[in-house]
């Protein structure tokens, strides 16, 4: 079982509470970078403690990477190595070349923010050497079974948490709004807002919390080796309560689950939705309730001269916070528990505690809601619960991992030489004779092995120490003084030799041509004549589609796509219509399952949704048949000006589409396709096949930007018209207008305001 921690309290409470593992992040490089997160210090302690107890610890590197970032990135691997941390959790590919290239020896565990949901990614990313993937959370028990049992790795599901209503790793509405980019861990949690539609506002998007407690046996008959927690952005406490409740319910022990259960509602609790995992025909999305509610305890029976009357199903305390859902609002109302007792006694009878399966009374603030009979009452702040799940952290300091250091001591009566060394890392320091013979040579032996037993405060620790020549007398004063400036010397060199570590890469062989060369994508085959290249999104139902662009087009000029996400089910139907079509030369993979199916192709893109914010991506990528990559639509002017210089025709710019805000496995809570948010802003949602993509109405378009890019070197762009196009002609239209160098009305996302 794993457990998040965004501080180092969590993570001690949640190895208190029985986790086997605890996953955590550095303050750069985290998807959770609004989380406490971790110095290098902390996250040492943690891994140490961890250690010391048989425990694992896996550090979150799990954000995209841009160009200018590489030299930070590898110095943190190279932390993150020495802390020696039992795996590392990816989504960049760039951040996986940099680890097989350099740093071998850490552990490859796959994000799930690379949105693997098939059978084919996993086999991808193990062919890559990853050594577990976190899987994604739509997934049912079947495909989680299919998948565990044959991958040749192992498999990570999420029991408990948050979900967000976009596959991971495929939400840009953050990013696209905000300039805060999920990706990144900026997260600004837009899909948890009202939208209007269909003249009511909904929560369209904003999911239920995720509980699979019902399901863990068929989750560990499934063969899953890891069950996660999500809550990097929780309480301790939250970490506590959930880890002790799944670790009971491992053993056996389930006679106090559903109070368990409750008793995390109180610290933190939205409805619960069990997703995809039995049943497909679900209902994840809460359209009304924001927010924290709290343990359902009761409705109110009535309101009997300021005091709120019902019968709990739990106990309760002077001062624990209730709310109760009213009508119309947003948020449920709260308040704290001032005053209690049993409803049957007089109103001087003050209680400190009632007992659970009583009718009680609780007094109201003078400012409450009106409440009719049946409305829902919720404990949403439980004093028991907190004195419940307490913890002791350990000493600080106790557990800091320090490096073992072996000393060499060369005695002469002419001078003494001091070595410290450690793999490549050698240290001298030499203290001039002339040196008296030691008139008792056990005790100056032992005077030097405690000198060096006293590394203080440093980051090392006495490895082996060996003593050669006679002894002679050293003053105590000389050899703790030149103990300090050995052990100052090689932390010096250690810290020099991992900041040194060098980006390992042949240069990125770059082609250049003199025109410029456009490609137009869509799901529905049309001809563009003034674009270079028509990419067609497949799809098994519809070969019709392929045969009409194959008889429209010469095949140079069509190249075949497959969409982002093809579930299990869908497999052998792409496979087969691969097959079918298996002399056409050009493909376009959007994922890496996309990319396993399409092995031995000879002339593969990359569609966005393959991340490339690095050249080491695009290394990564080309080892796996990769040719050209279309950049990412959230990427800023900066990144993509340094990867068309180094990546030269190999890149292609997307100038224009509909990027899907979000792309999902669940129908939003909406009376039509068409929202309003609460800045008038206005989207829409498009169905394609199994899927659901959010769109901005207003197009990211970087036409007004053209000459600019042009000036920089790009000479490959990418007009996207899969979603948000309403007829042919529409289409036909921007086509000609975008290519003849017309600026297209839309949004510049981040290009010029910068990427978070």
């Amino acid at each position: 079982m794993l457990a998040p921690a965004g501080t180092p309290e969590a993570a001690w409470a949640g190895l208190a509470y029985g986790a086997d593992a605890i996953y955590a992040g550095l303050l750069r490089f985290s998807a959770r970078a609004e989380a406490g997160n971790f110095s290098a210090e902390a996250l040492d302690e943690l891994i140490g403690y961890a250690h010391s107890l048989s425990r694992r610890v896996y550090i979150t590197f799990n954000t995209l990477v841009q160009q200018s970032e590489l030299n930070e990135a590898i110095e943190t691997l190279a932390l993150i190595r020495d802390l020696n941390a039992d795996g590392v959790i990816v989504q960049d590919m760039g951040v996986v070349r940099l680890m097989r290239k350099n740093f071998p020896q850490l552990r490859l565990h796959a994000s799930t923010q690379l949105a693997v949901h098939n059978l084919e990614g996993a086999k991808q990313l193990a062919s890559l050497g990853f050594k577990r993937v976190v899987l994604a959370r739509e997934l049912s028990l079947k495909e989680i079974t299919h998948i565990s049992r044959n991958c040749g790795i192992e498999t990570e599901t999420f029991i408990h948490g948050a979900l967000c209503y976009s596959y991971s790793g495929l939400c840009l509405f953050s990013s696209h709004l905000m300039g805060r980019s999920g990706n990144r861990g900026r997260c600004a949690y837009c899909c948890r807002q009202f939208f209007r539609s269909g003249g009511k506002e909904t929560l369209a998007f904003s999911m239920k919390d995720f509980s699979a407690a019902e399901h863990l046996p068929e989750i560990l008959a499934a063969g899953v080796a890891s069950l996660k927690i999500e809550g990097r952005m929780k309480s301790p406490l939250y970490v506590a309560a959930v880890t002790d409740f799944y670790r009971k319910a491992l053993a056996g022990d389930v006679a106090d689950s559903e109070q368990r259960l409750s008793d995390i509602q109180t610290i933190f609790g939205r409805p619960a939705t069990d997703l995809y995992l039995d049943v497909p025909d679900t209902e994840p999305i809460d359209p009304v309730n924001a927010g924290h509610h709290g343990a359902l305890i009761g409705a109110v029976k009535e309101i009997r001269c300021g005091w709120l009357i019902l019968h709990s199903n739990r106990a309760l305390m002077k001062f624990d916070g209730l709310k109760v859902e009213t009508p119309g609002d947003t948020f449920a109302y709260g308040f704290a528990a001032h005053d209690i007792r049993l409803a049957s006694d007089p109103e001087s009878k003050r209680c400190f505690e009632l007992p659970a399966n009583a009718e009680i009374a609780i007094k109201l603030p003078p400012d409450h809601p009106q409440l009719a009979p049946g409305t829902p009452v919720y404990c949403s702040y439980s004093q028991a619960v907190r004195q419940r799940y307490d913890f002791t952290a350990p000493r600080p300091g106790q557990f800091r991992q320090r490096k073992p250091v072996n000393i060499h001591v060369f005695q002469s009566l002419e001078k003494v030489v001091l070595t410290a060394s450690s793999g490549a890392v050698k240290a001298e320091v030499v203290l001039p004779g002339p040196f008296e013979p030691a008139r008792q040579p056990e005790k100056s032996s032992a005077a030097i092995r405690q000198c060096f037993e006293k590394l203080g405060d440093t980051d090392c620790k006495l490895g082996e120490l060996t003593l050669e020549g006679p002894a002679v007398f050293i003053p105590v004063s000389i050899l703790n003084d030149a103990r300090r400036r050995l052990i100052d010397q090689f932390s010096n060199l250690w810290k020099q030799l991992r900041c040194g570590t060098s980006i390992s890469s042949e240069p990125w062989k770059k082609t250049e041509s003199n025109g410029f060369f456009w490609s137009v994508k869509v799901r529905d085959f049309q001809d563009f004549p003034a674009a270079d290249e028509v990419v067609l999104e497949i799809d098994p139902s519809r070969p019709e589609e392929i045969k009409k662009a194959l008889a429209a087009l010469p095949p140079e000029k069509l190249r075949l796509a497959l969409p982002v996400i093809i579930r299990e089910e869908d497999i052998a139907a792409f496979r087969e219509l691969i097959e079918r079509f298996s002399e056409h030369r050009k493909w376009e993979a959007a994922n890496v399952g996309g990319l396993n199916l399409l092995q031995g192709k000879e002339d593969i893109t990359a569609d966005w949704p393959l991340y490339t914010l690095n050249t080491q991506a695009a290394l990564q990528w080309r080892e796996q048949g990769i040719q050209q990559f279309v950049l990412s639509p959230e990427d800023d002017a900066q990144n993509l000006f340094a990867l068309i210089e180094q990546l030269g025709d190999a890149a292609v710019v997307p100038v224009y589409q509909h990027t899907p805000l979000m792309i999902s496995a669940t129908k939003p809570a909406a009376n039509g396709d068409e929202l309003t948010d609460s800045s008038q802003r206005k989207f829409r949602v498009e169905q394609a096949g199994r899927q659901f993509a959010f769109l901005n109405e207003t197009a990211l378009s970087l036409t007004g930007h053209l000459d600019e890019l042009k000036a920089k070197g790009a000479r490959r762009f990418r007009i996207d018209l899969s979603y948000g196009i309403d007829s042919p002609t529409a289409a036909a239209d921007l086509v000609r207008r975008i290519i003849s160098g017309s600026a297209v009305p839309g949004h510049a996302g981040n290009f010029a305001r910068g990427l978070q």
